[in-house]
């Protein structure tokens, strides 16, 4: 029988350094975002509403360049057949989940793990995340083009057919799943990744400053001419004039370690 033996809340937090747990281990993330990374190399961003579930005795990392809170759990005897850390997307139902995990929290402890409250309780979280895991089976579909976005997206030479291929299903099928869970297409979501990495380079201290086409490089694109007509198309104005329009508003910042990996459509 799965129970639920241990359960707290992370309040305002910026890191949560290496760390592996017995059990399965599940984060609803209440506010903010961050990225989970595990020892086998794997990225999963998060925000607001989602939920994670780490297998047991899987080595990982939690960070955020602007904090995140969450409540989180480990679950014994619970198995739910997952092979790797998975996100779940925000939804309707996740947000049931969160009353129940609330009410897991103030009962864990008030009572013992083994109070028939508490032994309900995890019964009904167990079949919420479930149930939360095969609707959410197309959005693990596409997170295999996110995860090969964000490893290689600084790359010139990388292709989304190098994606598409890791999936044995079409091309277009894929595409439209995509769109429905993130909102843009694959190639939206690269450029725009590309972007907001230009962005923070064009804003760094006059320290670390590189030339327009060395940007371009750095943030994946071969042709820096293809790269100012892409940036002004996405932003009105080109990489020189927004860099110049940063130095006149006295807003030029360092680049953030994390920033870019967080939250890659922030304006």
């Amino acid at each position: 029988m799965a129970i639920i033996n241990y359960i707290e809340k992370h309040l305002k937090t910026f890191t949560v350094k290496k760390h592996k747990h017995n059990y399965w281990e599940i984060i609803y993330v209440t506010d903010g975002v961050g990225t989970i990374e595990t020892e086998d190399n794997h990225v999963i961003e998060y925000k607001k509403g989602e939920t994670i579930c780490i297998p047991p005795n899987v080595q990982h990392i939690n960070s955020s360049s602007i904090g995140f809170k969450n409540i989180h759990l480990t679950i014994e005897d619970w198995d739910p057949q997952l092979q790797k850390t998975t996100l779940i997307p925000a939804s309707d139902t996740s947000k049931d989940l969160y009353t129940l995990l609330n009410l897991a929290y103030r009962f864990f402890h008030q009572v013992s793990p083994e109070n028939a409250i508490n032994l309900s309780l995890t019964n009904v979280i167990v079949a919420f995340l479930n149930h939360l895991l095969k609707q959410s089976a197309s959005y693990k579909i596409t997170q295999v083009i996110v995860n090969e976005i964000i490893n290689h997206y600084t790359d010139c030479d990388f292709d989304l057919e190098q994606a598409y291929a890791l999936i044995p299903l079409s091309k277009e099928h894929i595409r439209k799943l995509f769109i429905k869970e993130h909102g843009v297409s694959p190639v939206q979501y690269l450029k725009r990744r590309r972007l907001e990495l230009a962005k923070q380079l064009l804003a760094q201290k006059e320290d670390g400053y590189l030339r327009i086409n060395e940007i371009a490089a750095t943030c994946g694109f071969a042709d820096s001419a293809y790269f100012s007509r892409i940036f002004k198309k996405e932003t009105g104005v080109s990489p020189n004039e927004y860099q110049f329009k940063l130095l006149a508003t006295n807003k030029i910042y360092p680049l953030l370690e994390f920033e870019d990996r967080n939250n890659p459509f922030k304006n």
